[in-house]
């Protein structure tokens, strides 16, 4: 799956560049893109029934671009294809959180980790994200060794289950400092108050 991806990642580079050149075929080529992929959304429900549509793309365009297309057929369908794993990843993704959710929830517990390990003080690289369930508030806390001075960051996203994108956020250089700030606005969101600190800007 890995190498698919690979692939299908490396059509639209090199798609796309030659779609935004050539105004007069864009629109034609985007919509071939977009009937290939409803076409797939039909047909497959995971990465490797992807793999296999795309080893038979005859059968696969006849169905989708039944007048043809600008687009060079393999091409087309890898472009596609990435689209639609895309869609598919998101989805997933997207119910893993919410049955976390719902269990937590059936649980009793205010907090659900999102992604990432359960504690802050396990994280090296990458990020924690976690919900408050009460207020819908985000709580993320991030290492990235490659940012500059201040590696680590917190971000809290205010009334997230609303879609609404409030954010407050400060970046350390000091891991202590970070993991300190970190559970206060653990606390300060648990107690109701808006942000997590007046620091925070």
């Amino acid at each position: 799956m890995a190498r698919a991806r690979s692939l299908w990642r490396a059509a639209e580079d090199r798609l796309y560049p030659t779609l935004i050149s050539d105004p007069s075929s864009y629109q034609r080529g985007i919509a071939a893109i977009q009937a290939v992929v409803a076409e797939l959304r039909r047909r497959c429900t995971d990465t490797q029934q992807l793999i296999a549509a795309e080893a038979a793309p005859d059968e696969l365009l006849a169905a989708a671009c039944p007048g043809g297309t600008v687009i060079p057929a393999d091409l087309l369908v890898a472009v596609a294809c990435g689209m639609a794993d895309r869609e598919m990843s998101a989805e997933k993704e997207r119910r893993r959180r919410a049955e976390a959710i719902e269990t937590a929830r059936a649980a009793g517990r205010p907090w659900v980790v999102l992604a990432g390990p359960e504690r802050p003080t396990a994280l090296n690289d990458g990020r924690l994200v976690e919900l408050h369930i009460p207020s819908g508030t985000l709580l993320e806390a991030t290492v990235d060794p490659w940012s500059g001075e201040d590696w680590y960051r917190i971000d809290v996203i205010l009334d997230a289950a609303d879609g609404q994108h409030n954010v407050q956020s400060r970046s350390f250089a000091e891991r202590e400092d970070w993991l300190a700030e970190y559970r206060c606005c653990r606390a300060d969101v648990e107690a109701g108050r808006v942000g997590p600190s007046a620091e925070l800007s």
